[in-house]
């Protein structure tokens, strides 16, 4: 009699036990072999473009073009500075740049044409805000925005000489540090460390105006780490509570209860109808009906803490660890 009493206890539980969902067998992880130590292996920054892909460590940049050919650049044969961290990378047609930060020291931005190196630094660089440029983002009208820490942004403009507008009107930016920037048709994201921020580029009016602010908890988290894009004109941001969901009136939060376990969500890259999350836990691939499973240092990744993340042309997954890169693609 208590057998069978314990075995439909057993029972009962396994039943209402959540189902777990397998790992996705549609995707192929391929390590990416670069000449880097054990001790310095851990990726800062990524991108990939027309073919080539840059991976940025502390102060040394990988690039990789389409014939698999391996440049390497130093603080030896470059302007990458010896004090400085990259923060980011992006790439436009040819053209590489690179961001580097470090305490009190006004570093600025780099490009890298494919032959030669060539500096940006305020006030040499007309137009450009200030040298602490912590966020890239090239947008898909390949306009490239450079999101400084504090006080605004800059947008490189192609004249005779390579200038820079500024946009130092949006005050949260003055007291929030920037953590990314999206452009999204005509509006600019800004996720800080308080709050989110859009900017509407369309209208040429009155500053102020042009201007949205969402805070806590109107926002449903205190912080944006990330933004991207999603399905219908919907926006996503990742939070240290899951993704923010806009969908053009108000906010709403997926958390640990919808499925979301790679929290924080510090990056983001949407493929399709989904939206790859990076924490320092791993990577999930998200979307509005099925939250995805957890994917680690156990599925093949070199580390499970995601320290960069970007899409190639191609549809590649481009993953930074702390132990190492890595390329995802799916079958």
């Amino acid at each position: 009699m208590h057998r069978k009493i314990l075995s439909l206890i057993y029972l009962v539980l396994i039943t209402c036990l959540p189902a777990h969902a397998e790992k996705p067998d549609n995707i192929i992880i391929t390590p990416v072999k670069l000449p880097v130590s054990a001790a310095d292996n851990q990726v800062y920054a990524v991108a990939g473009n027309n073919g080539i892909k840059a991976w940025g460590f502390q102060h040394r940049l990988f690039i990789q073009k389409a014939n698999d050919e391996v440049i390497e650049f130093s603080p030896v044969n470059s302007p990458l500075a010896e004090e400085g961290t990259i923060s980011d990378i992006g790439i436009v047609n040819e053209d590489i740049w690179v961001s580097q930060t470090a305490p009190s020291k006004d570093l600025g931005i780099l490009k890298f044409d494919g032959s030669k190196w060539e500096k940006f630094r305020e006030p040499d660089a007309v137009g450009l805000l200030n040298n602490e440029v912590v966020d890239i983002h090239v947008d898909p009208d390949e306009n490239i925005w450079f999101g400084h820490r504090y006080h605004g942004l800059s947008r490189l403009v192609y004249l005779v000489n390579p200038t820079f507008k500024s946009y130092n009107k949006v005050l949260h930016l003055f007291e929030n540090a920037l953590q990314s920037s999206f452009m999204q048709k005509t509006h600019l994201w800004i996720g800080t460390a308080n709050g989110i921020v859009r900017l509407r580029t369309e209208l040429k009016s009155n500053f102020e105006l042009n201007v949205d602010t969402w805070l806590y908890p109107e926002f449903p988290a205190r912080e944006a780490f990330s933004v991207s894009d999603y399905i219908d004109d919907m926006v996503v941001a990742g939070t240290s509570r899951g993704l923010a969901l806009f969908d053009g009136k108000k906010w709403s939060l997926r958390g640990r209860a919808e499925g979301i376990r790679a929290l924080p969500v510090n990056f983001l890259q949407r493929q399709g109808d989904r939206v790859w999350l990076g924490s320092p836990v791993g990577l999930q691939l998200w979307s509005i009906d099925e939250p995805g499973e957890l994917i680690n240092e156990a599925d093949g990744l070199p580390g499970s803490k995601i320290t960069a993340l970007a899409l190639d042309e191609s549809g590649n997954l481009l993953v930074g660890t702390e132990k190492g890169p890595v390329q995802i693609r799916m079958k």
